[in-house]
């Protein structure tokens, strides 16, 4: 190879390091959501920081995932680059795959980070207002314990459902969807909430550092407090009364999506950076 090019500055990082100390190649990564909130705030984690040092570029979804790295680790100052990541789930083919009903769905892997059951508790209290409403979350588990403790929590309501889709169904299950949820702790940019904007889709999302560098409040989605179940209540009501307002944020997020994710500007991106990496 003439680059190594590792996803995610620990997990990847690391075994990057070491493959282009073996190529004697430079090497580079991209910064992630876990990286920024959860991983550089465990004691300043020597491997990590190892990683940022040896790197030859970095790489961050946003600016205010930048400014966050730097206001940390302010010597990375020069080493970072902002590629924004695109999106390209395909069309649906029109199958309706939700049920009848006003659809909520949470299209998460079952992680702590996502907290994939802190709509539950909100959305029941809207039920008994809007006995329609559904909520539907898809996504692989991917920790046991959370995934107990969540079919617990979903145990004997019907109108919560956790699916396993594959990934042609993706799409559909997005058009079946009348609002797109996201609920994490933390995020670098999720990949869901620009899959449900390129549908023209609206989103309701927790008010975190990635979920703000791609959702203007009000314009295309809607973000609600972290934690605060009253403004998830207030944001999603709003949602449900609202056919306009869901029509509206769609079309915004869609325009935005094609116009600042695109494909092309992705790889045109990629390349350029690269050429600066082996040109340096």
């Amino acid at each position: 190879p003439d680059i190594i090019h590792a996803l995610h500055a620990l997990k990847g990082g690391i075994p990057a390091m070491e493959i282009a100390e073996q190529f004697a190649v430079p090497f580079v990564a991209t910064i992630t959501g876990t990286d920024l909130n959860i991983d550089l705030l465990q004691s300043e984690n020597p491997q990590i920081t190892k990683v940022f040092d040896k790197a030859a570029k970095l790489i961050t979804y946003s600016e205010l995932s930048k400014d966050r790295l730097l206001s940390r680790l302010p010597f990375l100052s020069g080493k970072v680059s902002v590629i924004r990541p695109s999106v390209d789930i395909g069309k649906p083919k029109g199958k309706r795959i939700l049920p009848a009903g006003l659809n909520f769905l949470l299209p998460s892997g079952i992680r702590n980070v996502k907290d994939p059951s802190f709509a539950i508790k909100p959305l029941e209290t809207l039920k008994k207002e809007f006995p329609a409403i559904n909520l539907t979350i898809v996504g692989p588990v991917l920790d046991d314990m959370l995934w107990k403790n969540l079919s617990n929590a979903i145990k004997g309501k019907d109108w919560i459902s956790y699916m396993k889709v594959s990934h042609d169904e993706i799409p559909d299950i997005y058009y079946s969807a009348d609002v797109i949820l996201n609920t994490s702790i933390s995020e670098g940019l999720s990949n869901a909430i620009l899959e449900a904007m390129s549908l023209g889709k609206a989103v309701l999302a927790s008010d975190c550092v990635g979920n703000r560098s791609v959702i203007s409040d009000g314009i295309d989605g809607l973000l609600y407090r972290h934690g605060d179940g009253e403004d998830f209540v207030h944001k999603a009501k709003s949602l449900i009364l609202d056919l306009y307002l869901r029509k509206r944020l769609g079309k915004v997020a869609k325009e935005k999506v094609e116009k600042e994710y695109s494909l092309g500007a992705e790889i045109d991106s990629h390349l350029r950076f690269y050429r600066e990496v082996l040109e340096g």
